[in-house]
């Protein structure tokens, strides 16, 4: 190792096998030794030792190997025929680090000397064989090593922080069961609270041939419970919407008490699962009755008569009337349509669905504000997206928009089939209202079986309620009243008002001329 450090800018490097003693710092004639940039060996071993005789005249193997990371330069001889040395075990281990010692490219060879003395040695083989350790090498040797353990670091990684996010979705989940539990159970009026055991085996654990119908939230299955046909509508999962929809209905409707409301008998809130139970509406909803599916069968296929459809619209705005008028909180409903209208054996109206209904209180608030805009399109009034609120008003022109449906016989966004969203159903019934051929558009299923007078005033009523400008739009007070043949229909225009924003409100003399009795015009603004 010295000899390295006396030699910086050596020039060769040999491994010297030598039979005779030429100088006198050689150790015996049979040796083998190094020699740096110089004949003096730096290290060497007798050869005698380990049994091996250069000059035998049999075949030597000498094999010399460096190691490039531990910095070991090792020698090997042995006779190849067997008799003396070790292919295992090397004759000579020094420590050298040739990249001190030697430039990037070096020569490999042979070279021999005999001095005075002549000898005859021949080189039957030799292989030389080298493996380059470069900065490229090292840069992948550390790729390799870097990439596993990045790779396992962000597995581990990604690993705690899904379990984190897991545990902390799971706190807040209970947390909003919590607080689920408390808003439902702080009301006086709450219905009751079943076990989801029950409701399994009431709906056959939820078995699809039980399957009512699908919305928008949940779905509704036919349920057995004490000999008692139900209806359960059950959430999906994971829906902030159908959780704020279920406190609603059930902190909403729990506390209504109107003939013509579906009655909610129960709820159930369990591992995870939301539950509302009514009771079933053996006749299903105003939108199969009016529009049955095609494939339905012609037993199951009721005609409705006019009168069955009067009494039916007219069990709405009874509901509607009070939502609006008789309870201590006003209630809007927010989704007023022919498919949230049940009907009980009898054929009469139960409006249902209220999960995007909100209250408010009668003197200290007119509206209910909300980020995303409630209803179903074709229902909506059209000041809905210029406020973003649901009032009085939005439920009225929904109200008005299903007497023109019922009377027609159409959905609300078309004219007739073939015809685009364009031609909503309230453009329709106003120009041929304009016409004075209103009664035209009465559903030809009826074959002209119905009062003129009594269709003629619905659909006027209808127009109405779907008036561009909120202000005058008759109250649900008023409409009940038509109904009831109290007050005559509102007075319309012969052609429809165009819409206009902000809407002026009606004069002091125009509200004394037509009073919106028991109602309450909505101020409605910007705000």
């Amino acid at each position: 190792m010295q000899a390295q450090m006396d030699h910086p800018k050596a020039t060769y490097l040999q491994l010297n096998l030598t039979q005779r003693k030429s100088y006198a710092e050689d150790i015996a004639d049979n040796h083998v030794g190094i020699d740096l940039n110089s004949v003096y060996s730096i290290e060497q071993v007798s050869l005698y030792d380990h049994g091996v005789n250069v000059s035998s005249g049999s075949d030597v193997t000498a094999s010399i190997q460096y190691n490039g990371e531990s910095k070991l330069l090792t020698v090997f001889v042995f006779m190849t025929n067997g008799g003396g040395g070790s292919q295992v075990n090397p004759i000579l281990t020094t420590p050298f680090d040739l990249s001190k010692t030697f430039p990037e490219d070096v020569y490999v060879g042979f070279s021999a000397s005999t001095g005075e003395s002549t000898q005859l040695n021949c080189v039957k083989s030799w292989n030389f064989t080298s493996t380059a350790i470069d900065d490229d090498a090292v840069d992948l040797l550390w790729a390799w090593i870097l990439i596993p353990v990045t790779l396992v670091a962000l597995v581990i990684g990604l690993s705690f922080y899904f379990k984190w996010k897991n545990k902390r979705r799971e706190v807040e989940t209970q947390d909003e069961d919590q607080k689920v539990e408390i808003k439902i159970m702080s009301s006086t009026t709450a219905p009751k609270k079943f076990r989801l055991k029950e409701l399994k085996r009431a709906t056959g654990n939820f078995n699809s041939k039980n399957q009512l119908g699908r919305g928008g939230c949940g779905t509704v299955y036919k349920g057995l419970l004490d000999n008692k046909e139900l209806a359960v509508k059950r959430f999906f999962e994971n829906s902030s919407e159908g959780r704020q929809d279920f406190v609603a209905e059930v902190t909403t409707i729990g506390n209504l008490h109107q003939k013509n409301l579906v009655k909610l008998v129960g709820w159930c809130h369990e591992s995870n699962e939301l539950l509302l139970v009514y009771e079933l509406m053996p006749n299903g909803s105003l939108d199969n009755l009016i529009f049955p599916e095609e494939n339905a069968k012609p037993e199951d296929r009721i005609m409705s008569s006019w009168e069955m459809r009067h009494g039916i619209i007219c069990g709405v705005a009874r509901a509607l009337d009070y939502l609006h008028n008789g309870c201590e909180k006003r209630v809007l409903h927010r989704d007023i349509k022919a498919s949230n209208i049940m009907l009980d054996s009898e054929f009469n109206a139960r409006l249902g669905d209220f999960g995007l209904a909100r209250t408010i209180l009668h003197s200290d608030m007119t509206h209910h504000s909300t980020k995303k805009i409630a209803g179903t399109p074709g229902y909506m009034a059209p000041e809905s997206f210029h406020i973003g609120r649901a009032t009085a008003e939005t439920d009225i022109y929904a109200f008005g928009v299903l007497l023109l449906e019922v009377s027609c016989g159409r959905k609300p966004g078309y004219q007739s089939d073939e015809n685009n969203y364009s031609n909503g159903i309230v453009d329709w019934v106003w120009e041929l209202h304009k016409l004075e051929r209103i009664l035209e558009v009465m559903d030809m299923r009826l074959s002209g079986n119905f009062d003129r007078d009594q269709a003629e005033s619905v659909l006027k009523l209808g127009l109405a309620c779907c008036h561009p400008n909120p202000y005058q739009r008759p109250s649900m007070r008023t409409a009940l009243q038509v109904f009831t043949g109290e007050v005559a229909p509102p007075p319309i225009p012969n052609e429809k008002p165009a819409f206009v924003w902000p809407a002026t409100a009606l004069s002091l003399r125009e509200d004394r001329d037509y009073s919106l009795a028991g109602g309450q015009v909505t101020p409605i603004t910007d705000d």
